[in-house]
Formats: C-alpha cells, structure tokens, sequence
C-alpha cells in the first residue's frame, strides 16, 4: 500500500483521522522522550508523510565541529516512522525499525533543519519509507531510506 490508495483508513472520518494524527503527535512530544532531547517537533503530518523540524545547536557538534551525523540519522528515523504512523492501526500493530541506511551530502553548523518523509511502500508486515534533511536555505543535507516491520500487538 501507498498513501492515497485504499488501507485501513477506508470509511474514517476526518473527524477521527484527526483525533488519530493529534495522538501520533502527542506521542511524539513527550518531554521524557529522545525527541524533546533532541528539540525535534513534529510540524506536519498527513496519510504517509511527516514534517520533523529542529534546531541543530552547537551541543550536538562532534569533534570536528559539525553536527553529528546521529542527530541527522535520529530526525530522518523519526520522521518515517511517524510517517508511517499514520497507516498503521496503532491499537493492533506496532512498528519497528530494522534497517536505514543514510547518505551525508552537506556538513551542518548549526541554524534550522527540516525533515520531510514519505511512505513508499507498506504491506502486511513490512514497509519503506524515505526521507530528506533540508537547512533552512532548502539545500539537501541527508537522504534516508529505512524499513520497518509491522508486527501484531
């Protein structure tokens, strides 16, 4: 399944879609969580996609003076899976991240980042997401691709 094409949202209204996408993102800022650690906060969010932004401060600079590439890794992790939060029954399943796999293109200093991530592909127990780390000029910093598996609670 796609976004867009019929899954388990069929015969949802938007009343409910809405009630279900304001839980992803309560989940998604709890101050107990990594991402309130992190300062990541979850802008958008619609069928298969997410918006992350976050402020890439100095605190998360390695050694050679740049952002480190696990902050990178953490908002474009963070991002598919709440991208795929939304075409998941989260009463009945769960989900879980087993691979990614990253591509650095440009280092960060600092300033605004975003993340925007799509669902490419979800099936019964296992899904495909991609996402796209931007600073605030718009120029790519990281692409991402992960797979996740959806299993029964």
């Amino acid at each position: 399944m796609v976004p867009g094409e019929p899954g388990m949202t069929d015969g949802e209204s938007e009343e409910e879609k809405q009630e279900r996408y304001a839980e992803i993102k309560r989940l998604r800022s709890d101050p107990s969580t990594l991402y309130a650690l992190l300062g990541m906060k979850l802008e958008e969010l619609g069928e298969g996609f997410s918006r992350f932004t976050m402020l890439a401060e100095p605190r998360f600079y390695n050694a050679a003076g740049v952002i480190h590439g696990g902050a990178l890794a953490s908002i474009a992790d963070a991002a598919i899976a709440a991208a795929l939060a939304t075409l998941i029954d989260a009463e009945h399943e769960m989900m879980a991240t087993v691979e990614m796999k990253i591509n650095y293109m440009a280092p960060v200093r600092g300033g605004n980042i975003s993340c925007d991530a799509k669902i490419i592909q979800k099936g019964k127990s296992v899904a495909v997401g991609e996402s796209w780390v931007h600073n605030g000029e718009g120029k790519l910093l990281a692409k991402a691709m992960a797979t996740f598996l959806i299993k029964e609670r």
